[in-house]
């Protein structure tokens, strides 16, 4: 007989939660989802990331637990372990656990705020959620549980479900514009691999004919287009996220001292 270990137990209880198929709401049985969501907040994912991330980026359930203060039976271990799941932060195999890319970019300063927003849309009711009322603001509390109830979400885990959507669209920036609308974050519409956009190699040679102006360079044209116009608001969140963007495309664009001549299109 094989035995199990206890943070294979979990993972299967935890698997159950999340993944079981929908029951039909009857007398005496809890009706369940048909369309999954998360049962805590992205932040609680994050924490996990942190986490894992302190353990070498791959650790066993037990170790999890314990780094973050807990049990590995215990009921909020379990959830938080299912909302990272859900988020697409961490994988999960025969009680282990290692980061996803999103994860990987979680713990990272500067890919963190792309990151928050990819597991938030990672959910599948979240990006429903998105798609439905995008360019629209949201109806009140009672219409948006409404709609999650359309999706597939049990009536009774209505209030809950939007509640934990809300916590974690505040944290991953679609609020940044009011808690009426969602809007899709400065950071996300900037370019994650902004190398794709090659600096020509003449870029360092002299003469009119070979040199574009940089206001048309398509690192700096990007970022321009991402500013809102003048007069309109420009939360400081906005301002911290697109700054960070344009450190990341001047570096780009740029050379600093401690670069391979190889990577600015020159030899000298």
């Amino acid at each position: 007989m094989v035995e199990t270990s206890v943070e294979e137990t979990v993972e299967e209880a935890t698997e159950q939660t999340r993944e079981a198929p929908p029951e039909p709401a009857t007398d005496g049985k809890r009706e369940r989802s048909t369309v999954v969501f998360a049962y805590t907040p992205l932040s609680d994912a994050v924490d996990i990331a942190n986490a894992v991330a302190r353990r070498g980026h791959s650790c066993s359930q037990g170790e999890l637990a314990a780094e973050l203060n807990q049990q590995v039976t215990s009921g909020a271990f379990r959830n938080k372990l299912s909302a990272a799941r859900t988020f697409g932060v961490i994988d999960s195999s025969r009680g282990s656990v290692s980061l996803t890319d999103i994860g990987l970019r979680i713990t990272n300063t500067e890919s963190h705020p792309q990151a928050l927003v990819d597991a938030f849309m990672n959910v599948p009711l979240y990006r429903m959620i998105y798609d439905q009322f995008a360019g629209h603001s949201l109806p009140p509390d009672q219409g948006v549980e409404a709609a999650m109830r359309r999706l597939g979400v049990p009536e009774k885990q209505t209030t809950k479900a939007r509640q934990v959507l809300y916590r974690s669209a505040e944290l991953a920036g679609f609020f940044s514009h009011g808690r009426h609308r969602l809007v899709r974050p400065l950071a996300s519409s900037l370019p994650t691999e902004p190398a794709v956009a090659t600096v020509p190699e003449n870029r360092h040679r002299s003469g009119a004919d070979v040199a574009a102006p940089m206001a048309e360079h398509p690192l700096i044209k990007g970022l321009v287009a991402k500013l809102p116009a003048e007069g309109e608001r420009f939360t400081p969140l906005q301002r911290k996220r697109w700054l960070e963007a344009a450190k990341v495309n001047l570096e780009l664009i740029y050379a600093t001292e401690d670069e391979e001549p190889s990577l600015n299109g020159h030899s000298g």
